[in-house]
């Protein structure tokens, strides 16, 4: 059965707005783990968290079995768990064998989070969805909640970023939610905050299929790219510590149509930014600043392998269907085309690449079933997976 691009994003519902506890394991830890180092997360700590507030999250994330720091992982929601807003981390040391080693219930008890990083294997962000920018730190599997809030003085609105690799630095922005004016990006440590950028005006926008992420760190998180989208003035910043090292800018008179940035990217393995811009992809690195990678390619959801060896990425057709293609970046190869009517690409590790197949219905362009295809012997299959949300140590513009 065909099903809508909404696939794409969860809805999951809102939670209480009484703040958990701060840096506390949840009761009923599991036991036989491996265990994650025990760490202070001391930045925007949450004011007024309670202790009592542990019971509430108890059972908000579960977790069983080891899993390695270097592990490949993806936040997946499987077939079996469609519109209930349940994921599950899967641990692919071995693709043959993917583990499901811990569960997400968003919706439990009523209350209910998103899910809005996934530092590394061993780390997850996951926000209060209903008020009070009120955000977690999870270890995992240990389920241990450090939670932070950014501040939000009354007609102020405040977006999470990210947290970086180190654990030491939040990325986020702040505006005036009367106006959508005022917008700055905070770089804020345990030291204190600083504003690195100012941000256009943005009254909003609606959905679009060319919206990724809006910031993401590098791996060794010593660059952070900040993707603005209030099309049609999209705001590339990239930051080496807390200074800018490049910025795409719109000129006076705004981006002319399909020039603006979008659809960034960092490689897995090296502090190289990729993006499309003014139907090129560019590559940026520190040393030599922006280069043209591939031309006349207007690319869609770009994802390197955990390994860094490949790049796949999506590109529209006349039809309004996609055509996914595959780099081998390892040996320097050309883009090939790897499946037709297929779009979503993302790797779950060094070797497996998630989509989906499409195909036109009554109206239009739709979905039609989830797929795996294995590079290492050019094999698909169909998938239990009907959504990725995140990805760890494999990159990807939207997941």
């Amino acid at each position: 059965m065909k099903r809508t691009a909404a696939m794409a994003s969860l809805v999951l519902l809102a939670v209480a707005c009484s703040s958990p506890s701060a840096s506390n394991p949840a009761s009923g830890a599991r036991t036989g783990q491996t265990p994650t180092a025990a760490f202070s997360f001391e930045i925007l700590a949450a004011p007024g968290t309670t202790s009592a507030s542990a019971a509430r999250t108890a059972d908000w994330i579960t977790c069983s079995g080891a899993i390695g720091s270097s592990d490949p992982v993806a936040i997946v929601q499987l077939h079996s768990a469609a519109n209930t807003g349940e994921l599950v981390l899967r641990d692919y040391l071995n693709p043959s064998t993917p583990r499901t080693v811990c569960q997400f219930h968003t919706q439990g008890a009523g209350h209910g989070y998103w899910i809005t990083e996934l530092i590394d294997a061993h780390h997850v962000v996951i926000n209060s969805v209903d008020c009070c920018q009120l955000y977690a730190v999870v270890d995992l599997p240990e389920v241990r909640f450090h939670w932070f809030q950014l501040p939000h003085p009354p007609g102020s609105g405040a977006g999470l970023l990210a947290v970086s690799p180190s654990l030491k630095e939040i990325a986020w922005v702040s505006n005036n939610d009367s106006t959508g004016d005022d917008r700055k990006v905070h770089l804020t440590t345990k030291s204190g905050d600083q504003v690195v950028a100012a941000l256009p005006i943005a009254p909003g926008r609606c959905g679009a299929p060319n919206i990724s992420k809006q910031g993401a760190y590098s791996q060794s998180g010593s660059h952070l790219f900040v993707l603005d989208q209030p099309l049609p003035d999209n705001v590339l910043f990239i930051f080496q510590g807390n200074q800018q090292a490049s910025s795409l800018l719109p000129p006076s008179g705004g981006w002319p149509k399909g020039a603006q940035p979008e659809m960034a990217v960092w490689s897995s393995h090296s502090e190289t930014l990729f993006y499309r811009q003014n139907g090129d992809v560019w590559q940026w690195t520190q040393a030599s600043g922006a280069q043209r990678y591939l031309s006349g390619v207007n690319w869609y959801y770009p994802t390197f392998s955990a390994d860094g060896n490949h790049l796949a990425y999506a590109v529209a057709r006349s039809d309004g269907l996609h055509d996914i293609f595959l780099i081998d970046v390892a040996r320097g190869g050309s883009p090939q085309l790897l499946k037709g009517a297929r779009t979503y690409p993302v790797f779950l590790n060094s070797t497996q690449l998630w989509y989906w197949s499409e195909g036109q219905g009554i109206c239009g362009p739709g979905l039609n079933r989830p797929l795996i295809y294995d590079i290492a012997d050019g094999s698909e299959a169909g998938s239990i997976i009907d959504l990725v949300t995140a990805v760890w140590p494999a990159t990807s513009s939207n997941f």
